[in-house]
């Protein structure tokens, strides 16, 4: 009786889903994701997940959970596209990669988003049968649940910025280059007409609006971002400031033009790349870092043939920072040049998605990989209310100067473009940001391998290996030398030098030809996941193109606006400070 019961329990709960379009079939999606209401940066305390920004991502999970996992228990306000072979009820942390860095509202944003997506899981209420988790049924016939009823317990990893990793997920942090880049903006002559025709505006603001946060001084364009990001909080939470700013008529569009300033600001700090100064474009360092993680995690996918259970490949990852890595990813791939809005700051509990797919009646995985596609959706998150915005379906847009016919990419063609953009290096990070991080000291010399793969615990790390191999070098050298000194006759004594030579050499005042330039060593692990793509990635591609990634500086010049045409949120004091960093230890021997 009780086999016939779990056979009848497990077809009632694995009826298959019923896609939006059934030929479509989704293989893996990556989502970054920016976490729901916080409380202001202007305030003293740390941010913190709001109550409502909890409810804002519980809801976006549940209706990922609709979209990717089991849309019959779930809201569809993003449509239905199920991942075939996903675990419906019970959490299953190898097919799920989630990650963060150590904030606590980005931490506790991912917690909420957790459980929308893999609500909490009775045995004795919500599931039977085969379904169950059997770490709960015990020796004596009872069943036993999680705290909470059933709460389920993803692993996130939170990652600080000590971690080598945490530069793919937030890569302007401790990044200098990337924040001086930022900063140059308000040497520009926009900034300062800008700044210049607000200064009455922003001047006009209530004091009592931000409660002795901010100073009188401080209100001013140069903080557009942070003045936006407290009043959207209070417009919320405090009566008195959404009652002036909704209904007395003084303050009638006061705070629109405080999000379109906010919005311009951000773009010209961290996205804009086509008129980025010196042509790098660090400013978007955290777009071009987050790039090589997204085709990481899909690259992952395709190499393991779609086999998402056996720990390799995760079919679903979901990435959780902040708007600045939103803007620079949006400049990269030039979602912006058809849709201006894209300019704007994601509002809280927005998410970017990247889908790879197949077109086919069947769901086996295409042996050749032209019959695989990536689309870019885009989830516009909350309105200035806090309410959630969800309208039955994912938004598909454009990449990479395509036109509207042209809304997914093959494979192969995504793979080369998000090639052209990304970082995925971490030596090349390090020499580009000019970084003092401590993980940075190994890449002076020598190449510092970083995969986001799962890798062997009893294997050592290039870095850790390489100490231990110095170490070993320089103990078997000074027992030779001791040999020699007791049995040669060999004696050191000190030669005068004459005037010490300018050239140098690579840690001298100048890089000599002959000094090795930073590389991957061939045949080594490459970063972040990411291979090299041999000639398939000359195959060509006809399809209508309204834009180049190219020639993008070139043809289209920079992006016209009220606020100015040139290349957000650091300040002139980020220029002071990287002017003024402390001297760093150096050890020698």
């Amino acid at each position: 009786m009780l086999a016939l019961f779990l056979a009848v329990m497990a077809a009632a709960w694995l009826i298959e889903a019923a896609n939006d379009n059934e030929l479509h079939h989704n293989f893996g999606a990556v989502a970054f994701i920016r976490a729901g209401e916080r409380t202001p940066l202007l305030k003293p305390d740390t941010p913190v997940l709001t109550a409502l920004g909890a409810q804002q991502m519980h809801e976006l999970g549940q209706n990922f959970r609709g979209r990717y996992i089991y849309e019959m228990d779930s809201p569809i306000g993003l449509g239905v596209q199920n991942i075939d072979g996903m675990s419906v009820d019970l959490l299953q942390n190898d097919q799920l990669f989630i990650q963060t860095i150590d904030k606590p509202y980005l931490v506790s944003a991912a917690q909420a988003f957790m459980q929308g997506l893999y609500p909490p899981y009775s045995l004795n209420v919500t599931r039977n049968g085969p379904l169950a988790d059997a770490t709960g049924l015990l020796a004596n016939g009872t069943s036993v649940d999680a705290p909470m009823g059933g709460y389920q317990y993803p692993n996130i990893q939170t990652l600080s910025d000590l971690d080598p990793q945490s530069v793919y997920i937030a890569g302007a942090q401790n990044c200098p280059a990337s924040q001086l880049d930022s900063a140059m903006y308000e040497t520009t002559e926009a900034f300062m007409n800008t700044q210049t025709a607000e200064r009455s505006f922003y001047q006009s603001l209530d004091m009592d609006w931000f409660d002795g946060n901010i100073r009188e001084s401080s209100l001013d364009y140069r903080y557009a971002y942070e003045i936006y990001d407290y009043l959207s909080y209070a417009y919320v939470h405090n009566t008195d400031t959404m009652e002036k700013l909704s209904n007395d008529s003084t303050y009638a569009g006061v705070f629109d033009r405080l999000r379109y300033l906010a919005d311009g600001s951000s773009w010209y700090r961290y996205g804009n790349y086509s008129s980025s100064t010196g042509g790098d474009g660090d400013r978007a360092m955290a777009g071009k870092t987050l790039a090589a993680l997204i085709l990481g995690q899909l690259q992952k996918i395709v190499l393991n043939n779609g086999n998402t259970t056996n720990g390799v490949a995760k079919p679903l990852t979901l990435l959780f920072g902040e708007h600045e890595a939103f803007i620079s990813l949006f400049s990269l791939i030039m979602v912006d040049y058809l849709h201006d809005n894209f300019h704007a700051v994601p509002p809280p509990a927005s998410a970017m998605i990247f889908e790879l797919f197949t077109v086919q009646r069947d769901d086996a995985f295409p042996s050749d990989q032209d019959d695989l596609w990536v689309r870019f959706y885009f989830h516009n998150g909350t309105a200035p209310n806090g309410t959630a915005t969800f309208n039955g379906q994912l938004q598909a847009f454009s990449i990479f100067g395509n036109g509207p016919s042209h809304m997914d990419l093959t494979w192969t063609e995504f793979q080369d473009m998000m090639s052209r953009v990304m970082t995925n290096q971490l030596s090349d990070w390090c020499s580009q940001c000019s970084s003092g991080s401590l993980f940075c000291w190994g890449v002076d010399n020598s190449t510092i391998a970083i995969t986001l793969a799962a890798q062997n615990k009893k294997q050592l790390s290039p870095a850790v290996a390489g100490v231990i191999g110095a170490v070993v070098t320089l103990a078997v050298a000074g027992l030779l030398f001791a040999v020699a000194m007791l049995l040669g006759g060999i004696r050191f004594h000190r030669v005068s030098r004459g005037k010490k030579s300018d050239l140098g050499g690579f840690k001298g005042s100048a890089k000599l030809a002959s000094d090795a330039d930073l590389h991957l060593p061939k045949n080594a692990v490459a970063p972040a996941g990411i291979v090299s793509f041999g000639k398939d990635g000359d195959k060509k591609v006809t399809h209508e193109r309204v834009g180049s990634w190219e020639l993008r500086q070139k043809e289209f010049g920079p992006k016209s606006g009220d606020l100015g045409d040139e290349s957000r949120r650091v300040s002139f004091e980020a220029i002071e400070a990287a002017l003024h960093k402390p001297v760093e230890p150096s050890e020698r021997v």
